[in-house]
């Protein structure tokens, strides 16, 4: 059975039985520390997207980095701040939210970023003198799964840019400051380019705004899901945002917010095959997690790679690994794997950002263990 950073699966699931989440704390340093390097050549701040796995033992590790948090509920800000990472650590930028939230935001004094013009009367003179964020929509329509892209003029995410002449007007009458610009394309963002078309957006808009400090050109970057799969382009992408601060000439932060970026390939999920069962043209291996635990192969119809870490040499056989929900409930179809037998561990890869943070008590049945490898210790988290 496989190693991670030297440690037997074979042992972790002996102890702690299964499904569950592993964790390797050193890729999200190695990760985050090839996200700074490639941005090393101006002002920049990352700000990890906590949605995408909010254990608070992955928020250590970023805290530790010196990273900041993207934080897209008040639930996430009081745990960021319980955590102690500070309200200048933290930007704020919900979808829809109601107005309460989003004056628990200012009250709490981390950087808000609002997504609506139609917030601004809501708000009222709540806003006076106080600094924000605007987060646009730049009406980039983007290659790939139309269900991660949030930046197309249909999407609910951002201010449409024909309504920024709404928003000065609503500063002059609130009398707040614009403190920051926010873009986010969307979610494995495959072509570069589409990510530089949305970043040129708002380093045009800054000139409309005296006084802006920031620009944070959210995230969106591709990783690896499978073997020859490709990653996004960090250093042409680096290149053009230098470009543009060099034909700024002002003394502007880049903000990122990476979530997927981080810790998504530093995740595991294994679960244990309870049953093989040949259909009428396919072969089923049923396991013992589902949807409920990882949703993204069926909400999103995500790709992630599978072993079977039991039988590595097996004959290659095709089968269909699918959940044990009461749901039509499949995590990949026509998958080559070697030989599955009942009682074997799979390995599910990619699998650490939107997996466990989106799981779900479906059926009644329990979310998985989480644990984490860090510098040859496992940890239950």
């Amino acid at each position: 059975m496989c190693e991670i950073n030297g440690i037997s699966v074979k042992d972790i699931i002996k102890e702690h039985g299964s499904p569950l989440y592993l964790y390797d704390a050193e890729y999200i340093r190695r990760q985050y520390k090839k996200l700074t390097e490639e941005f090393s050549e101006f002002k920049h701040r990352i700000h990890y997207a906590m949605k995408a796995n909010e254990n608070p033992a992955i928020l250590y590790i970023i805290k530790d980095l010196g990273g900041g948090i993207d934080a897209v509920s008040p639930y996430e800000i009081d745990r960021a701040l319980n955590l102690g990472f500070q309200q200048s650590d933290i930007v704020f930028t919900p979808s829809c939210t109601s107005v309460n939230e989003l004056v628990y935001g200012i009250e709490v004094g981390v950087n808000v970023h609002i997504g609506a013009v139609e917030y601004f009367p809501l708000l009222g003179d709540r806003l006076k003198d106080k600094c924000i964020g605007l987060r646009l929509n730049p009406s980039i329509d983007i290659k790939g799964n139309k269900k991660i892209a949030t930046a197309h003029s249909n999407s609910k995410f951002g201010i449409p840019l024909r309504d920024l002449n709404k928003v000065k007007k609503y500063q002059d009458k609130y009398g707040f400051k614009v403190k920051g610009l926010h873009i986010h394309t969307g979610s494995n963002v495959k072509d570069v380019d589409d990510l530089n078309k949305s970043v040129a957006v708002l380093f045009d808009v800054v000139s409309q705004f005296e006084g802006v400090e920031y620009i944070d050109i959210g995230s969106g970057l591709k990783i690896k899901y499978r073997t020859g799969d490709g990653e996004i382009d960090l250093e042409k992408y680096a290149a053009h945002i230098k470009s543009k601060l060099y034909s700024l000439n002002k003394d502007i932060e880049i903000k990122i917010e990476p979530g997927k970026f981080l810790v998504g390939n530093a995740g595991y999920l294994f679960t244990s095959v309870n049953i093989v069962k040949k259909g009428y043209e396919k072969t089923f291996v049923g396991v013992d997690s589902g949807f409920n635990h990882l949703i993204r192969p069926m909400y999103y119809d995500a790709y992630h790679e599978i072993e079977n870490v039991s039988n590595p040499g097996g004959e290659i056989e095709v089968y269909d690994v699918v959940g044990q929900l009461c749901e039509e409930d499949t995590f990949a179809r026509d998958r080559q794997l070697n030989k599955v037998r009942v009682g074997d561990v799979l390995m599910i890869k990619s699998a650490g950002a939107y997996g466990f943070s989106m799981a779900m008590d479906y059926n009644l049945r329990k979310k998985p263990k989480e644990l984490l490898i860090d510098r040859g210790n496992i940890m239950l988290i």
